[in-house]
């Protein structure tokens, strides 16, 4: 700390204004965001530690404690020092069934999980006054309290008082994505879309935001207007999840090809109706009473209209089967036309020549490529964790400054390495415990080039994780891209289907060599087209389309990484490496050194770059 700080801190009372923004009611995705005087300082994801992935049901214990833990021990900021959380959903927004519903949802979830809420304590009449309570908040839908005492609950776990006023603030879920676009794209004045499954009621929403003032200009009720549903329940049909499904479908799409399916699903779209930019049509008698089931209707009439069959009847690991392709090749090109309408309407109704994106449906590369080409804007950012893994840093942003006073720092997000900090002494102890051949070569990372030359697949693991669905050189799997063979080894070892494509890692300078018109984009959410014959130099990570999602990497940003693909250029020429993300089939992105020790022994690995350290099998 410097003199000038510290006499400042001596002679003036300064107290650092501290949102923790988390997801509530009980869902998935579950993500806990610290922003610190306008700063975002801390996120983690509580799937890295329950190693679930997308934490379906799992309130978010164990992300919130390390984000308690990682205030102490930065800033000496304890949890009541805390000025508000934040959370992205608003129950004034949601009918009272669906509160009713997320609710019980809650409840159950939190019960299941061991988290003690004191609700039902003390003697049989205070028992008994706390179950009358219980009862009201369900009749009322109050999901808000369930929030103050879980946040009271993984305060008592670390040791710590909690403050008796624990001040919970809902935003909006689509004003909560809007939040996360606007705040961290450098943007003084901007368009923002956000478009996912569904927030309380809507799942499109065109805004205006003009130095942190955000209106809406348009806004698409969940029944006429949600991309994310409609890609979802065609996903369901191909044969995948929910919330798993659209990413690969994306990866499978261009194995297709226009068919009966493109023209059916497109004939229940309309643009520009009058009332608003896009709106799905879906004919026969249906009602909706509030519920994220009943908003779901009109996608399963259409995804049975397209295809009547429960699911295509293919093995996801094996041939390709011609409707599953067609169908994945169908929802991704009509979402490719929808958004790039959607953007183009914005521009005009809008008035700003800078684009912010987020919410599920901006987790979509390839639609978002498609907006990048057809220069509709100046200028795009896409907030990394799109998701509603994003939308309580969204939150936590929108009350520091709209709330609490304060002024978010505007400056365009570089980094997304926001994770827990593993010490050089941690990850020592944990290679020594395991007795693995390790030796250390600190940031000298040439013996790695030289076992990715040779062929090897190397796990690669150092510093805080990055926050987001992509590895971005933190927790990553790295491979020769010019082998044209590692597409299918890496994607057995990982477990992964045959066809699915691969990432590359590359120098920012060198981007115009490899791809047409790139930018500087450090979060693999964006597609570029490759330029002719570079797919022939590394076809690992060119897909079938010729495309690729690829991270630029800045020296400033991950020295590191950054210079063990520059001494791959001096090896082979080429400034660019095969990354994808350190996890097996089905995992999150390993946490912790231990989960990198874990994935790296029953995966079929044969070298592991943990921290400085150099593992070999």
């Amino acid at each position: 700390m410097s003199t000038v700080i510290l006499i400042y801190l001596l002679f003036y009372d300064y107290s650092m204004t501290v949102v923790v923004g988390f997801n509530w009611p009980v869902e998935h995705d579950h993500t806990v965001g610290v922003i610190v005087d306008g700063e975002l300082v801390f996120a983690s994801e509580e799937e890295r530690w329950t190693r679930h992935k997308h934490s379906i049901g799992e309130p978010p214990r164990n992300a919130l404690r390390q984000a308690f833990l990682f205030l102490r021990r930065k800033y000496g900021i304890k949890p009541r020092d805390i000025d508000a959380y934040a959370v992205n959903w608003d129950p004034r927004l949601m009918a009272l069934s669906d509160r009713n519903e997320k609710w019980i949802y809650t409840l159950g979830n939190l019960f299941g999980k061991g988290i003690r809420l004191r609700l039902l304590k003390g003697s049989i009449i205070s028992k008994g006054l706390g179950a009358l309570r219980l009862g009201l908040l369900y009749l009322r839908g109050d999901y808000l309290d369930l929030a103050r005492r879980f946040v009271r609950f993984v305060i008592y776990s670390i040791g710590e008082d909690a403050p008796e006023n624990i001040r919970v603030i809902p935003v909006p879920h689509h004003l909560a994505h809007a939040a996360s676009a606007y705040y961290f794209s450098g943007f003084d004045n901007a368009t923002v879309l956000t478009v996912d499954g569904s927030g309380e009621f809507e799942a499109t929403v065109v805004w205006r935001v003009r130095d942190g003032e955000f209106e809406k200009v348009a806004s698409i009720p969940t029944v006429y207007g949600s991309l994310g549903f409609s890609y979802e329940e065609v996903s369901v049909k191909i044969g995948y999840e929910y919330l798993e499904g659209p990413g690969k479908v994306m990866g499978l799409a261009p194995y297709g090809k226009a068919s009966k399916y493109y023209e059916k699903l497109k004939s229940f779209i309309r643009f520009d109706d009058g009332d608003y930019p896009f709106r799905f049509v879906v004919p026969g008698r249906w009602k909706i009473k509030g519920t994220v089931g009943d908003y779901r209707q009109p996608y399963k009439i259409i995804a049975n209209s397209l295809y009547p069959d429960e699911r295509v009847p293919w093995d996801v690991r094996g041939d390709l089967h011609p409707d599953a392709v067609d169908l994945a090749w169908a929802v991704q090109s009509v979402t490719e036309e929808t958004m790039l309408h959607l953007a183009r309407w914005a521009k005009e109704n809008v008035g700003e020549d800078r684009l912010a994106l987020a919410g599920g449906v901006a987790l979509n590369a390839k639609a978002n490529m498609v907006i990048h080409y057809s220069k509709t804007f100046n200028d795009m950012f896409i907030f990394p964790a799109a998701n509603d893994a994003g939308g309580p840093i969204g939150a936590a942003a929108w009350v520091y400054e709209h709330v609490l006073g304060g002024k978010m720092k505007r400056q365009r997000l570089k980094t997304v390495y926001l994770g827990p900090e593993y010490s050089d002494e941690d990850v020592k102890k944990v290679v020594e415990r395991g007795g693995w051949n390790a030796k250390y070569i600190g940031d000298d990372i040439n013996e790695v080039v030289d076992l990715i030359v040779k062929g090897f697949v190397v796990t690669w693991y150092q510093g805080r994780a990055e926050l987001g669905p992509r590895a971005l050189g933190n927790r990553s799997i790295i491979a020769d891209p010019r082998r044209k063979d590692m597409w299918g080894i890496v994607n057995r070892i990982k477990g992964r289907e045959w066809w699915r494509p691969l990432a590359p890692s590359l120098l920012e300078e060198d981007a115009g060599k490899y791809f047409i018109d790139p930018v500087p984009h450090q979060f693999m959410i964006l597609m570029y087209k490759y330029r002719p014959d570079i797919c022939e130099v590394v076809p690992v990570v060119c897909h079938v389309d010729q495309t690729a999602r690829p991270q630029t990497v800045n020296k400033e940003i991950n020295k590191t990484w950054y210079e063990l693909i520059k001494a791959f250029k001096d090896v082979t020429g080429e400034g660019i490496i095969m990354n994808t993300s350190f996890n097996l089939a089905g995992e999150p992105l390993v946490e912790t050194p231990q989960d990198a020790i874990k994935s790296f022994a029953f995966g079929g690995f044969k070298a592991l770059y943990l921290q400085g350290w150099l593992i070999q099998k």
